[in-house]
Protein backbone atom coordinates (compact mmCIF):
# COMPACT_ATOMS: atom_id res chain seq x y z
CA UNK A 1 0.00 0.00 0.00
CA UNK A 2 1.34 3.42 -0.97
CA UNK A 3 0.29 6.62 0.81
CA UNK A 4 0.66 10.13 -0.59
CA UNK A 5 -1.10 13.50 -0.72
CA UNK A 6 -3.18 14.84 -3.58
CA UNK A 7 -2.49 18.28 -5.05
CA UNK A 8 -4.81 19.85 -2.48
CA UNK A 9 -3.46 17.87 0.50
CA UNK A 10 -6.03 15.08 0.69
CA UNK A 11 -4.30 11.87 1.95
CA UNK A 12 -4.59 9.07 -0.60
CA UNK A 13 -3.96 5.34 -0.17
CA UNK A 14 -3.06 3.37 -3.28
CA UNK A 15 -4.45 -0.15 -2.73
CA UNK A 16 -3.51 -3.25 -4.73
CA UNK A 17 -6.95 -4.75 -5.38
CA UNK A 18 -5.42 -7.60 -7.39
CA UNK A 19 -3.00 -9.00 -4.82
CA UNK A 20 -4.15 -7.58 -1.46
CA UNK A 21 -6.89 -9.82 0.08
CA UNK A 22 -8.12 -7.00 2.35
CA UNK A 23 -8.47 -4.60 -0.59
CA UNK A 24 -10.19 -7.35 -2.61
CA UNK A 25 -12.70 -7.89 0.21
CA UNK A 26 -13.45 -4.17 0.42
CA UNK A 27 -13.94 -4.02 -3.35
CA UNK A 28 -16.31 -7.00 -3.27
CA UNK A 29 -18.31 -5.40 -0.46
CA UNK A 30 -18.79 -2.35 -2.69
CA UNK A 31 -20.09 -4.66 -5.42
CA UNK A 32 -17.47 -3.49 -7.92
CA UNK A 33 -15.69 -5.78 -10.39
CA UNK A 34 -13.86 -3.33 -12.64
CA UNK A 35 -10.63 -1.44 -12.03
CA UNK A 36 -9.41 1.23 -11.52
CA UNK A 37 -11.72 2.59 -8.85
CA UNK A 38 -11.30 5.58 -6.52
CA UNK A 39 -13.24 5.90 -3.26
CA UNK A 40 -13.67 8.91 -0.99
CA UNK A 41 -16.15 8.28 1.80
CA UNK A 42 -19.42 7.30 0.15
CA UNK A 43 -18.32 8.64 -3.24
CA UNK A 44 -17.09 6.11 -5.81
CA UNK A 45 -15.42 6.86 -9.16
CA UNK A 46 -15.00 3.90 -11.48
CA UNK A 47 -12.51 4.22 -14.33
CA UNK A 48 -10.28 7.16 -15.19
CA UNK A 49 -13.06 9.77 -15.38
CA UNK A 50 -11.31 13.13 -15.10
CA UNK A 51 -14.46 15.13 -14.38
CA UNK A 52 -15.63 12.89 -11.56
CA UNK A 53 -12.13 12.55 -10.08
CA UNK A 54 -11.68 16.34 -10.07
CA UNK A 55 -15.06 16.82 -8.36
CA UNK A 56 -14.65 13.97 -5.86
CA UNK A 57 -11.13 14.87 -4.74
CA UNK A 58 -11.59 18.65 -5.09
CA UNK A 59 -8.63 18.93 -7.41
CA UNK A 60 -7.81 22.44 -8.59
CA UNK A 61 -7.56 21.71 -12.25
CA UNK A 62 -9.39 23.08 -15.25
CA UNK A 63 -11.24 20.34 -17.07
CA UNK A 64 -10.02 20.12 -20.65
CA UNK A 65 -12.32 19.86 -23.64
CA UNK A 66 -13.02 16.26 -24.76
CA UNK A 67 -11.40 15.04 -27.95
CA UNK A 68 -13.60 15.24 -31.02
CA UNK A 69 -14.30 12.02 -32.91
CA UNK A 70 -11.84 12.78 -35.71
CA UNK A 71 -9.02 13.29 -33.19
CA UNK A 72 -10.06 10.10 -31.43
CA UNK A 73 -9.87 8.20 -34.72
CA UNK A 74 -6.51 9.74 -35.63
CA UNK A 75 -4.97 8.86 -32.27
CA UNK A 76 -6.57 5.43 -32.29
CA UNK A 77 -4.90 4.60 -35.62
CA UNK A 78 -1.55 5.68 -34.16
CA UNK A 79 -2.05 3.59 -31.01
CA UNK A 80 -3.22 0.55 -33.00
CA UNK A 81 -0.17 0.76 -35.26
CA UNK A 82 2.19 0.95 -32.28
CA UNK A 83 0.33 -1.92 -30.61
CA UNK A 84 0.73 -4.12 -33.68
CA UNK A 85 4.45 -3.33 -33.79
CA UNK A 86 4.72 -4.46 -30.19
CA UNK A 87 2.63 -7.60 -30.73
CA UNK A 88 4.84 -8.67 -33.62
CA UNK A 89 7.86 -8.49 -31.30
CA UNK A 90 6.43 -10.91 -28.74
CA UNK A 91 7.87 -14.43 -29.13
CA UNK A 92 4.98 -16.85 -29.64
CA UNK A 93 5.90 -18.76 -26.49
CA UNK A 94 5.67 -15.52 -24.50
CA UNK A 95 2.11 -14.61 -25.51
CA UNK A 96 0.88 -16.43 -22.41
CA UNK A 97 3.48 -14.86 -20.13
CA UNK A 98 1.62 -13.62 -17.04
CA UNK A 99 2.42 -10.15 -15.72
CA UNK A 100 3.47 -9.92 -12.06
CA UNK A 101 1.27 -6.88 -11.36
CA UNK A 102 -1.99 -8.49 -12.45
CA UNK A 103 -2.74 -12.08 -13.50
CA UNK A 104 -3.13 -11.29 -17.19
CA UNK A 105 -1.21 -12.61 -20.19
CA UNK A 106 0.41 -10.51 -22.89
CA UNK A 107 -2.12 -12.07 -25.28
CA UNK A 108 -5.01 -10.76 -23.19
CA UNK A 109 -3.42 -7.38 -22.55
CA UNK A 110 -2.67 -6.53 -26.17
CA UNK A 111 -5.88 -8.00 -27.65
CA UNK A 112 -7.85 -6.02 -25.09
CA UNK A 113 -6.43 -2.73 -26.43
CA UNK A 114 -8.34 -3.31 -29.67
CA UNK A 115 -11.42 -4.91 -28.13
CA UNK A 116 -12.33 -1.98 -25.88
CA UNK A 117 -13.36 0.04 -28.95
CA UNK A 118 -15.60 -2.76 -30.15
CA UNK A 119 -17.35 -2.65 -26.78
CA UNK A 120 -18.01 1.08 -27.29
CA UNK A 121 -19.72 0.36 -30.62
CA UNK A 122 -21.71 -2.44 -29.06
CA UNK A 123 -22.80 -0.07 -26.28
CA UNK A 124 -24.04 2.43 -28.86
CA UNK A 125 -26.54 -0.15 -30.08
CA UNK A 126 -27.49 -1.77 -26.77
CA UNK A 127 -27.32 1.51 -24.80
CA UNK A 128 -25.64 -0.39 -21.96
CA UNK A 129 -21.99 -0.68 -20.93
CA UNK A 130 -21.49 -3.22 -18.14
CA UNK A 131 -18.71 -4.57 -15.94
CA UNK A 132 -19.26 -8.00 -17.47
CA UNK A 133 -18.56 -6.53 -20.91
CA UNK A 134 -15.18 -5.11 -19.89
CA UNK A 135 -14.12 -8.45 -18.39
CA UNK A 136 -15.10 -10.47 -21.45
CA UNK A 137 -11.58 -10.21 -22.87
CA UNK A 138 -10.24 -12.53 -20.18
CA UNK A 139 -11.72 -15.50 -22.05
CA UNK A 140 -12.21 -14.25 -25.60
CA UNK A 141 -8.59 -13.18 -26.11
CA UNK A 142 -7.51 -16.81 -25.75
CA UNK A 143 -9.24 -17.64 -29.05
CA UNK A 144 -6.52 -15.67 -30.87
CA UNK A 145 -3.61 -18.09 -30.98
CA UNK A 146 -0.95 -16.32 -33.03
CA UNK A 147 0.49 -12.80 -33.14
CA UNK A 148 -0.89 -12.25 -36.64
CA UNK A 149 -4.39 -13.27 -35.46
CA UNK A 150 -4.34 -10.55 -32.81
CA UNK A 151 -3.09 -7.97 -35.33
CA UNK A 152 -5.75 -8.95 -37.87
CA UNK A 153 -8.37 -8.48 -35.18
CA UNK A 154 -6.98 -4.98 -34.59
CA UNK A 155 -7.29 -4.21 -38.32
CA UNK A 156 -10.89 -5.41 -38.27
CA UNK A 157 -11.77 -3.22 -35.28
CA UNK A 158 -10.09 -0.15 -36.81
CA UNK A 159 -12.01 -0.54 -40.09
CA UNK A 160 -15.23 -1.05 -38.16
CA UNK A 161 -14.55 2.04 -36.02
CA UNK A 162 -13.89 4.25 -39.05
CA UNK A 163 -17.19 3.19 -40.57
CA UNK A 164 -18.98 3.64 -37.24
CA UNK A 165 -17.70 7.20 -36.81
CA UNK A 166 -18.55 8.16 -40.39
CA UNK A 167 -22.11 6.88 -39.97
CA UNK A 168 -22.76 8.16 -36.44
CA UNK A 169 -20.69 11.32 -36.09
CA UNK A 170 -23.77 13.48 -35.52
CA UNK A 171 -25.01 11.23 -32.71
CA UNK A 172 -21.68 10.57 -31.00
CA UNK A 173 -22.85 12.50 -27.93
CA UNK A 174 -25.57 9.90 -27.41
CA UNK A 175 -25.86 9.11 -23.69
CA UNK A 176 -26.08 5.52 -22.45
CA UNK A 177 -26.24 3.66 -19.13
CA UNK A 178 -22.93 2.30 -17.83
CA UNK A 179 -21.57 0.80 -14.63
CA UNK A 180 -19.93 4.23 -14.14
CA UNK A 181 -23.25 6.04 -14.50
CA UNK A 182 -24.61 7.93 -17.51
CA UNK A 183 -21.95 8.50 -20.15
CA UNK A 184 -21.76 9.61 -23.78
CA UNK A 185 -20.35 7.41 -26.53
CA UNK A 186 -17.82 10.16 -27.28
CA UNK A 187 -16.53 10.00 -23.69
CA UNK A 188 -16.54 6.20 -23.78
CA UNK A 189 -14.41 6.22 -26.95
CA UNK A 190 -12.02 8.74 -25.41
CA UNK A 191 -11.70 6.54 -22.32
CA UNK A 192 -11.05 3.51 -24.54
CA UNK A 193 -8.25 5.46 -26.21
CA UNK A 194 -6.66 6.39 -22.89
CA UNK A 195 -7.11 2.81 -21.72
CA UNK A 196 -5.28 1.59 -24.81
CA UNK A 197 -2.37 3.97 -24.29
CA UNK A 198 -2.04 2.89 -20.67
CA UNK A 199 -2.01 -0.81 -21.62
CA UNK A 200 0.58 -0.10 -24.30
CA UNK A 201 2.71 1.56 -21.62
CA UNK A 202 2.26 -1.58 -19.52
CA UNK A 203 3.38 -3.68 -22.49
CA UNK A 204 6.58 -1.65 -22.86
CA UNK A 205 7.19 -2.08 -19.12
CA UNK A 206 6.84 -5.85 -19.40
CA UNK A 207 9.13 -5.85 -22.44
CA UNK A 208 11.90 -4.61 -20.15
CA UNK A 209 11.40 -7.69 -17.97
CA UNK A 210 11.58 -9.92 -21.05
CA UNK A 211 14.63 -8.14 -22.50
CA UNK A 212 12.66 -6.98 -25.55
CA UNK A 213 13.50 -3.55 -26.96
CA UNK A 214 10.26 -1.94 -28.24
CA UNK A 215 10.21 -1.11 -31.94
CA UNK A 216 9.46 2.64 -32.31
CA UNK A 217 7.47 2.88 -29.07
CA UNK A 218 5.03 5.70 -28.46
CA UNK A 219 6.60 8.59 -26.56
CA UNK A 220 4.83 10.86 -24.04
CA UNK A 221 4.61 13.63 -26.67
CA UNK A 222 2.71 11.21 -28.93
CA UNK A 223 -0.15 10.92 -26.46
CA UNK A 224 0.05 14.16 -24.46
CA UNK A 225 -3.45 15.16 -25.65
CA UNK A 226 -4.94 11.86 -24.51
CA UNK A 227 -6.18 11.57 -20.89
CA UNK A 228 -4.02 8.92 -19.19
CA UNK A 229 -2.89 8.58 -15.57
CA UNK A 230 0.55 9.92 -14.68
CA UNK A 231 1.38 6.73 -12.80
CA UNK A 232 2.03 3.52 -14.71
CA UNK A 233 0.16 1.43 -12.13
Amino acid sequence: MKEFLSENGIPIENRDCTNDPVAQKELNELGIKALPVAVRGSKIVIGFDEKKLIETFEIEKKLREPLNVHSIMRFTSKVFLATKRAINQIPKEKLDWISPDRPRSLRQLTWHIFERFELCMEAYTSEHYTEDMVRRYEKEANNYKANEDICLYGDKVEDKLKKFINENEQNIDKEIDSYMGKITIQKLLEMALGHGVQHLRHTYHYFEMLNIVPDSPLKPDDYKEIPVPKELF
